[in-house]
This record gives C-alpha cells, structure tokens and sequence, in this order.
C-alpha cells in the first residue's frame, strides 16, 4: 500500500477517488491471496466496495451527464 502512495504522489496525482480505488483494489488482491477462506463477513472490504461503486456510479452520471 505503501508503494501505490508514493508511485501515485510521484506522478502527481491529487484525486482522492484514485486512492482509494487503488486501495480498494490492492485489498481486495491482498485478501485473495493471504485470507482464501472466508469464515466470516468482510465488513472493511464491503464498506470498500460500496464506496467505489458510489464513485464508479457518479462518474458515469458525470460523463452521461
């Protein structure tokens, strides 16, 4: 997580909405990996995931629009 901070700072990105996007990805790919086997409900990677489907959602609306 670390690394995608500095590479996105590095290349002057400054949208929030990338970060966190980007966040959301890498957890979601660390949790495949280290965690295969879901005992209970991930209640980060859903709350996660509804906030990039909020900012997928109004970016769509934003080009439609």
């Amino acid at each position: 997580m670390f690394l995608a901070l500095v590479s996105l700072s590095a290349l002057g990105e400054r949208r929030l909405e990338v970060y966190f996007s980007i966040y959301t990805v890498i957890h979601f790919a660390c949790s495949a990996l280290y965690r295969p086997r879901r005992r209970w409900l991930d209640v980060p990677g859903g709350l996660m995931f509804a906030g990039f489907c909020v900012i997928v959602m109004r970016k769509v609306l934003e080009i439609i629009g």
